[in-house]
């Protein structure tokens, strides 16, 4: 199994995700983050940290649409798409 699922709950101020694999199983228990450069920041480390343990994997992920919340996690997530060629969002 290499293709993994990011799950993202946006609220305001914080987001809660957590990873699951190709047979809906947890791989990466839930954690939740605050919507702030240091919380983004943690996101890519925790999701660096979460690839070079499954090597070869690939990442989806997507983020629920909260009245202008999602932006920055949507943001964080598409910058960390651009420097690593296993995180996809999709188009």
């Amino acid at each position: 199994m290499n293709n993994f699922y990011l799950g993202c709950d946006v609220s305001k101020g914080y987001a809660d995700f957590v990873i699951i694999n190709e047979d809906k199983q947890t791989s990466l228990d839930g954690f939740q983050l605050d919507d702030t450069s240091t919380g983004h920041q943690r996101l890519c480390e925790i999701l660096s940290e979460f690839a070079n343990k499954h090597p070869g994997l690939t990442i989806y992920s997507a983020v629920e649409s909260t009245g202008g919340y999602e932006n920055n996690w949507f943001n964080a997530l598409f910058n960390l798409q651009k420097q690593n060629e296993y995180f996809l969002l999709p188009e």
